[in-house]
């Protein structure tokens, strides 16, 4: 796997610092035949993201160049307001929240998280969280602490220009951790071109495809120079090293499959099912409107918000 480094300057990254090959932003954009024929990821360490910088059109190109980047320029309109971000802040805050005895009461005023890494064990959670909805290297975010409850009050970029001596030895150990992969013995066969992922869940009772059916499916796969691993609601962290996911358990969007789906989203790749698909598939309320809107036949259908509304679905029903 080819893992390319973008900084806005040279000298913002010393090579020696990772095995990955640096580039600036300026070259990678002036020479869109880098890398062709390859599928690297790209980290996009440019210093500034705003709408229409280098650093912005580095990950745009990026992506119509076929190769994986982070942060995407999505991510980076996200985070260039609060109002576009609001709507995760609930989920951060009580994770955030649950950190506050392990750390003695209190809040720092700001924490850097580096590819999903807190600065301690006591992070975690919060931090694997952030990176599952905003995916970019390097984040920081202001806190407001009230003693009771501890807020949000913003979330943005941490830039390498603005790194501490500290913050970039810690951000290089996670870079390193981020970028590490076990390779398997491929056992002298022909190394496939593209890795599925499966999201399945072995002691699901009921679950969308039978494990025989999936094995019978990588068989085929495999003859196609598609090799499909298996993985499960623990594997989150690693998804980005595979092409596309497939959803194979239950989903919902109240559990780890949603989540799922939201990151291969974010990360470019394929996947089935996507979260819009499960929004709406997994409303009922939804389906019966548009089956509806478009005449397909439906059985007696009545929406109720609530007891009172028993009667009327009764007499409607029989």
């Amino acid at each position: 796997m080819t893992w390319v480094i973008l900084t806005g300057r040279q000298s913002d990254l010393d090579q020696v610092a990772t095995p990955h090959k640096i580039i600036t932003n300026r070259d990678y954009l002036a020479h869109p035949s880098l890398f062709r024929g390859q599928r690297p990821k790209v980290i996009n360490l440019s210093n500034n993201y705003a709408y229409q910088s280098r650093g912005y059109y580095a990950s745009l190109l990026a992506s119509s160049r076929g190769h994986k980047v982070i942060p995407t320029v999505e991510t980076m309109i996200d985070l260039s307001e609060r109002k576009l971000y609001e709507h995760a802040l609930p989920e951060l805050e009580l994770a955030l929240n649950k950190c506050r005895k392990d750390l003695g009461g209190a809040f720092p005023q700001k924490v850097c998280i580096f590819f999903g890494i807190g600065p301690s064990k006591i992070w975690d959670r919060f931090a694997k969280l952030l990176f599952d909805w905003f995916r970019a290297p390097a984040l920081e975010v202001h806190i407001k602490d009230s003693a009771e409850w501890a807020s949000i009050r913003k979330i943005g970029f941490h830039p390498l220009a603005r790194m501490t001596e500290d913050e970039e030895k810690s951000f290089i150990q996670c870079l390193e951790t981020y970028t590490n992969r076990e390779w398997r013995d491929t056992k002298g066969r022909t190394p496939a071109r593209y890795t599925f992922a499966t999201l399945v869940d072995p002691h699901e009772e009921l679950p969308p495809s039978e494990i025989s059916s999936l094995r019978y499916w990588a068989k085929i796969a495999e003859k196609m120079g598609v090799e499909i691993e298996p993985i499960t609601k623990r594997d989150l962290a690693k998804l980005a090293n595979y092409d596309a996911l497939f959803i194979r358990e239950t989903t919902s969007i109240s559990n780890h499959t949603y989540r799922f789906a939201r990151r291969a989203q974010q990360e470019g790749m394929p996947v089935i099912d996507d979260p819009l698909s499960m929004i709406r598939c997994t409303n009922k309320v939804y389906l019966n409107e548009l089956m509806a809107y478009n005449k397909v036949p439906v059985p007696p259908t009545v929406m109720i918000a609530g007891t009172s509304d028993l009667e009327l679905a009764a007499q409607t029903l029989g």
